[in-house]
């Protein structure tokens, strides 16, 4: 059973960061009708002893709090030791979130998700600066984070990063759905 301590200082950075959101809900443009941000992601591996990596892909507020989960590739069950590898991502989340959330691990290749724009609860976000994170650790293996600041907007763009481990590249392409 995977057990997890909060500290006073995680406590209430959680609570603050919920009031963020709401204030950041309250005020601003709201998301832009018919817009969409696709985040394809590409992991390269394999050889002696190679698992399949555990990957989140999810979207943060200019605070650093976590706004929407777009892909968790965990493996539940006896895998659950190795969550709190995806460092960043297991400090936001809860593990039971995490096993409602997550599909099976997937080999090396490449990956689309989709935001459309709208938060874990379902709500539609407000137009501004958030942070794209895809976090990738591998048993055996390297952790690595891309964490990305972008501007939404009513202006479509697109972004295309090459990487140098595993985590070979990420693409973002925000445009009408």
């Amino acid at each position: 059973m995977l057990k997890r301590y909060y500290s006073r200082r995680s406590f209430f950075r959680r609570v603050m960061g919920m009031m963020a959101l709401g204030l950041a809900r309250a005020q601003g443009a709201p998301w832009p009708q018919g817009m969409e941000l696709e985040v394809a992601f590409a992991y390269q591996g394999g050889g002696f002893r190679y698992r399949a990596p555990y990957v989140a892909c999810y979207v943060e507020d200019e605070r650093g709090n976590l706004v929407r989960t777009l892909a968790l590739l965990l493996m539940p069950g006896k895998g659950e030791r190795w969550w709190n590898e995806l460092r960043r991502y297991f400090l936001q989340s809860t593990p039971e979130r995490m096993r409602t959330l997550s599909g099976p691990t997937r080999p090396p290749g490449r990956y689309r998700v989709v935001w459309d724009g709208k938060d874990e609860a379902g709500r539609p976000v407000a137009q501004g600066r958030y942070h794209i994170c895809v976090e990738y650790a591998r048993e055996h293996g390297p952790y690595e984070l891309f964490r990305e600041a972008v501007e939404i907007g009513p202006k479509p763009f697109k972004k295309a990063y090459t990487l140098k481990g595993e985590l070979s590249e990420v693409a973002l392409d925000y445009r009408k759905a």
